[in-house]
């Protein structure tokens, strides 16, 4: 480390280059420093940091670790749908929480559900200007969640260009069509797109404690016994009940 600042001072203060054995000398110096510490401070191998390691959605996580099972088999096809999921569940996670749209901070409606009447996809022509309704209004749900959460929406664009869509079915299978330019795909392809997910999963981490700040007031409510108390707007307190408290009107 002393050689690796010895050559940092010469190049900043006096302008002398290192030489290439330098360099390298400095770079073998730094790896080992790394190797040597990461399991003392952290718990793991220096080879096994991933960035995935960073995200606080533990579903995007998982997903983002069986993509990357199939990329490691050069199965990119596959890899590229795991990471579709893994976009969808990090969307998911705050559009939803634990399961209700009601408490979340990101509410832009509820979900349209496959039982939803009248079923749209095989109603014929007469249902189509309300298919057409529902797609949209898909759609403009997922682009107004990923705008929120700070999700770049170009990049937003690129990834479902080179990712399938994958549908979950009654039975739980999750199926996906398999086009030419899926088939295309590349390893710097999916390197792009697994880097969008965690970057976005880490732009979406700060909305974490709105989230949770939104949950525990609709808990709250939703916990109280009995009606809640209602109160009307009557303007500035009148000078002479000044002295009443809160607890007093209410």
């Amino acid at each position: 480390m002393k050689r690796l600042n010895d050559a940092r001072v010469a190049l900043k203060h006096n302008g002398t280059f290192p030489s290439a054995h330098q360099i390298e000398q400095a770079r073998e110096t730094v790896v080992d420093f790394f190797t040597t510490v990461t399991p003392k401070i952290f718990g793991i191998e220096l080879d096994t940091v991933d960035m995935v390691d960073l995200l606080t959605q533990h579903e995007v996580k998982q997903l983002l670790r069986d993509a990357q099972t199939h990329a490691d088999i050069d199965d990119y096809v596959q890899a590229m749908a795991g990471l579709s999921l893994a976009f969808q569940a990090l969307l998911t996670n705050y559009q939803c929480g634990d399961g209700s749209t009601r408490w979340s901070a990101f509410n832009f409606g509820e979900k349209l559900s496959p039982f939803d009447e009248p079923h749209v996809r095989m109603g014929g022509t007469r249902l189509q200007r309300l298919k057409k309704f529902g797609d949209f209004m898909e759609i403009t749900q997922n682009s107004l969640m990923a705008i929120s959460l700070g999700i770049d929406y170009p990049s937003m664009a690129r990834f479902h260009i080179w990712t399938p869509k994958v549908h979950t079915f009654g039975d739980g299978s999750k199926r996906y069509t398999v086009g030419k330019d899926l088939e295309e795909v590349t390893s710097d392809d999916y390197d792009w797109a697994r880097h969008f997910v965690i970057e976005s999963g880490l732009r979406a981490a700060k909305a974490d404690d709105l989230q949770a700040m939104k949950k525990k007031a609709w808990e709250a409510n939703r916990k109280a016994e009995g009606a809640l108390a209602e109160r009307s707007w009557t303007g500035p307190v009148d000078p002479e009940d000044r002295s009443m408290t809160v607890f007093d009107v209410l």
